[in-house]
């Protein structure tokens, strides 16, 4: 497979060569990213490859098993933490959709449907199949409160210690600043009597 990425590669090279000055007068970049994934019949195993615009490419490697092309910063921190090299095709089809419904919330360019290539080791076969919004309209919901149950049951100890340092409404209202006095009714001054000078 690797000779058909470095095919592939030659290709990008040649027509970014063509192309680079007719995009550049249009304020535009030569951009082309493509993931290249299978298995042909010499190869002891599956691979997946990223191709850049410059005709380099790399492999998927175990530590960091995903490759992401396109708006992917609101998708990537759950494939981060849950995705791992030797996950299951079915925990990697979850994560997938999941990443794709946080992008579909915060970016307005991004919807259904979805469409899904999948492989299996040694079958030399690919399976493709799309889904729509109504196929799984029942799992953003689903999701969201799974998110809100699990912020609820988060250990809350640490939280706790800070906000007890608040000083209650009340009593901050009632705490008397350093330097004032209380305001009152103005008291009244004693009433004075006039002393008269005696009559010769």
């Amino acid at each position: 497979l690797y000779k058909a990425v470095n095919a592939s590669a030659e290709q990008v090279r040649r027509v970014a060569e063509e192309d680079r000055e007719a995009l550049k007068k249009s304020g535009l970049d030569f951009n082309l990213y493509s993931i290249v994934g299978g298995q042909l019949e010499k190869d002891k195993d599956h691979k997946l490859y990223m191709l850049y615009p410059e005709g380099n490419w790399v492999e998927v490697p175990p530590g960091s098993p995903y490759f992401l092309i396109g708006e992917s910063s609101y998708g990537k921190p759950i494939i981060d933490r849950v995705l791992r090299y030797d996950s299951s095709m079915e925990v990697a089809l979850k994560v997938g959709y999941l990443a794709f419904d946080s992008t579909r919330i915060s970016a307005v360019d991004v919807d259904f449907p979805i469409d899904v290539v999948l492989y299996k080791r040694d079958s030399y076969e690919i399976v493709q199949h799309r889904f729509e919004r109504e196929d799984v309209q029942h799992l953003p919901e689903w999701w969201q409160e799974k998110l809100r149950q699990a912020v609820e049951s988060l250990p809350n100890e640490w939280a706790s210690e800070a906000i007890s340092k608040l000083i209650p409404v009340r009593k901050m209202a009632n705490k008397k600043k350093p330097g004032t006095k209380k305001k009152g009714k103005p008291k009244k001054k004693p009433a004075t009597k006039k002393k008269l000078a005696p009559k010769k």
